[in-house]
């Protein structure tokens, strides 16, 4: 099937202005952005996907009623049912009640909420971490800060999930802020498509523990074979070269080489791996009045998009568009509904938490141009 901006909807898509475009193998010159379509009978944000094996996608959602209000919590898990990106549905799998009911915090002052999820070789991880809202961080901007967080896995599609939610609060595999929000690099259903030692080694990004306006990001990696074990001692993060060479990695986080510096404009994100393209696509996002819980932030955001050939970079930005008043964040491209040989996409978001139309699962088309 063939996706143009107006088979989403009509005049709806903006074209994008570029800021440059530094690799002639990117060719990629435009971005634009259609119009957003929200599914029915949920709430939550930070959805991210995973193409599992059987062919579904899985997602979790975060200070969340799930689909069919299941009742609030901190965390759900979820499947997104269809084969048609603009016509999905959803169930919720797991409602995830040992992570607490909506917004409840421990004795740190913190609430869990979750980054990355993936599915590969037939299991699904998703991560969680310890968050501190913006009213209450001590962080100049109001942003939400990210601390102590754990990799949890499933092999059975959900249903059940190994750490505890006990054992994450009291022993987590990433202590402190500085990889506390990582996103896996996806490399599509199963984590086939693969490149750059992607048979080897599973890769992840993450800012500098935020979940909105971070600063900065590291890159992550673990040997595909060890990242079931959920060993925080298993993991590299590189520090500079030619990533393919094990040189330039190391178990030590606080040597780690910023992938990519720029400060309050990096809330959470993922990156995905784009193979007809052999590209690596990343959209930044931001609330350009600072943190979030800055009276009125949240109804408008930035999304920026990153275009590199390697998971370390380096990287171009080659477009942004501007979400007003509906303020979309989290943004995430979900790899199973890529088409036009990965130059139509469609990313996974949700809005303004203050408006019910926009604080849920919502589908954004994009289509990347030469």
């Amino acid at each position: 099937m063939k996706w143009s901006p107006l088979a989403v909807a009509a005049g709806a898509a903006l074209t994008l202005q570029i800021d440059q475009v530094t690799s002639a193998r990117a060719e990629i010159r435009s971005v634009e952005v259609a119009q957003p379509v929200p599914l029915a009978d949920n709430a939550g944000d930070t959805w991210v996907s995973a193409w599992a094996k059987n062919g579904a996608v899985y997602t979790p959602s975060d200070d969340t009623d799930g689909f069919r209000k299941i009742g609030p919590g901190n965390l759900a898990f979820n499947r997104i049912d269809g084969e048609d990106p603009l016509k999905l549905s959803g169930v919720t799998i797991n409602p995830m009640g040992d992570y607490g009911a909506g917004a409840e915090e421990l004795a740190d002052g913190c609430t869990w909420k979750s980054s990355g999820c993936y599915a590969v070789d037939d299991v699904l991880y998703w991560v969680v971490a310890r968050h501190k809202y913006g009213e209450k961080s001590g962080d100049s901007a109001r942003r939400q800060t990210a601390a102590n967080a754990s990799i949890i896995k499933s092999t059975n599609l959900g249903r059940s999930w190994v750490r505890s939610a006990r054992e994450n609060y009291e022993s987590p595999i990433f202590p402190g802020r500085r990889f506390a929000a990582p996103y896996f690099v996806e490399y599509g259903q199963d984590g086939r498509a693969a490149a750059d030692n992607g048979d080897k080694f599973i890769y992840a990004v993450s800012n500098n523990g935020f979940w909105d306006n971070g600063d900065n990001l590291i890159l992550g990696r673990i040997r595909r074979d060890k990242l079931g074990n959920l060993d925080g001692a298993d993991w590299e993060y590189y520090t500079g070269g030619d990533g393919l060479n094990d040189n330039a990695w190391a178990h030590d986080s606080g040597r780690a080489s910023l992938i990519l510096d720029s400060p309050g404009k990096l809330g959470m994100n993922d990156m995905v791996y784009l193979p007809a393209l052999q590209r690596y696509l990343m959209i930044g996002w931001y609330y350009p009045a600072g943190g979030g819980k800055i009276k009125d932030a949240c109804r408008e955001t930035v999304w920026d998009f990153y275009l590199a050939p390697k998971p370390w970079g380096s990287w171009t930005k080659v477009s942004s568009h501007r979400f007003s008043p509906q303020g979309f964040y989290s943004p995430q491209v979900c790899p199973k509904f890529n088409r036009e040989g990965d130059k139509s996409l469609f990313v996974f978001t949700a809005g303004d938490w203050n408006n019910p139309d926009v604080y849920r699962l919502t589908v954004v088309p994009i289509f990347l141009r030469d």
